[in-house]
């Protein structure tokens, strides 16, 4: 997997280098070397500028003689920054074509050529690498570049606007399911009504994973500070087993402390009573008292519980079926509507890889800002459910623990 290039570097040994660019003006490529062996980072520096200087020189010339102002780099910046950037009107498919544009497809570049001499084996180089970057990475590069290149066939700097032997990226196995907002509030409506309200609320507006819920004790909640710490990780509950298993996560990205709304408190107010009475009823069973999701043997909930319950949910209102997985997909795509930048989303969903986070976020649905207009800086009128609902959707401003 390839790191995004770093002009300027200190090597292994010590010494510093640096990244050049040179101009083949017989084949119009822009190759990228490495240039090594200075004794400081002044050094390196001072010579980087001297190799930019030649190929800006360089590479104006090839574009004159050539008739085309871009390199195919350069088109794909120039696309989303001037092109599509200005007239984007979904957040959250900005931040997708982002993410997918300088984390995935630039970064993997292994070199660059003039806008219109792209060729279908140059993409397929391009595309192969993207694909080792992260899940469905070529996918997801297929997908924008397909996008990119019709542009450029519209404004005349390409010949052709289709590779017809251009290796093909299917869609991925499983795509997440992204509800409209009237759906959620069906969604919220009836599971209001279960005994899992409070884990379909977890997953939805503070992104935790089955796992990171019921792990969570009523000590990992505090209303006072409004936050929510992420310790442990129930591994595997299912009935055979005597003991949950648990991970701890203390010293890892997955242990963390979120913001999280005031309507989390409420619930869990009414998980203690619930608990309560549950624990009442089975006076043997007290091990396990000071976890908030309990099930009706006073034991943590099995690890498909929630799910199963989203299930009927979705059945019962008539909605497409939802994973508790699709629930988290949800979660960061408010954020991205929001606003929010990629490496506090990464922090709030746990990822230890941002890879990770950009595949995740690479399901969003495209131009769609239904949630966005919904929104309004309240989830109130989107949800209808309890005053406060949403008012403190802020949990984005997590903090590390």
């Amino acid at each position: 997997m390839q790191e995004k290039r770093t002009p300027v570097f200190q090597a292994e040994d010590g010494s510093w280098g640096h990244i050049t660019q040179t101009v083949n003006p017989l084949i119009c490529t822009i190759e990228y070397k490495c240039h090594s062996g200075f004794p400081s980072k002044e050094e390196a520096e001072e010579s980087y500028q001297k190799s930019q200087d030649a190929y800006s020189s360089q590479i104006q010339q090839l574009k004159k003689s050539r008739k085309i102002p871009f390199t195919f780099s350069e088109y794909l910046d120039y696309w989303f920054r001037e092109v599509y950037s200005p007239y984007s009107t979904s957040k959250s498919t900005l931040f997708k074509y982002r993410w997918v544009l300088y984390q995935i497809i630039l970064p993997h570049l292994q070199n660059d050529v003039l806008l219109n001499c792209v060729s279908e084996e140059f993409l397929d180089k391009l595309l192969d690498s993207c694909q080792g970057y992260c899940q469905n990475g070529g996918y997801y590069a297929y997908k924008l570049l397909n996008i990119i290149l019709w542009s450029a066939y519209q404004n005349n700097y390409i010949p052709e606007k289709e590779f017809p032997k251009l290796k093909h990226y299917p869609d991925p196995q499983h795509k997440s399911v992204f509800l409209s907002t009237e759906q959620i509030r069906k969604l919220l409506d009836q599971a209001s009504t279960t005994s899992s309200y409070l884990e379909i609320l977890l997953a939805l507006f503070c992104g935790l994973s089955t796992g990171e819920i019921l792990g969570l004790k009523y000590s990992d909640l505090n209303s006072k500070e409004h936050t929510l710490t992420i310790q442990r990780l129930c591994t595997d509950n299912r009935a055979h087993l005597d003991t949950p298993t648990f991970k701890n996560l203390f010293g890892t990205a997955q242990n963390r402390t979120l913001k999280i709304p005031d309507f989390i408190f409420q619930e869990l107010s009414k998980r203690k009573k619930e608990n309560r009475l549950i624990l009442e009823a089975n006076p043997d069973t007290t091990e396990f008292q000071d976890y908030v999701c309990l099930g009706a043997t006073a034991r943590i909930k099995s690890t498909s519980t929630p799910g199963t319950t989203l299930r009927n949910i979705t059945k019962t209102a008539l909605l497409p079926t939802l994973s508790m997985t699709d629930l988290r997909h949800v979660s960061a795509y408010i954020l991205a509507e929001m606003g929010m930048d990629i490496e506090s989303i990464s922090h709030i969903l746990g990822h230890t890889k941002l890879s990770s986070t950009i595949a995740f976020c690479c399901n969003f649905p495209d131009e769609n800002n239904e949630i966005e207009t919904a929104l309004n800086n309240t989830l109130d009128p989107v949800f209808e459910i309890q005053g406060s609902l949403g008012k403190e959707v802020s949990h984005a401003q997590g903090k590390m623990h």
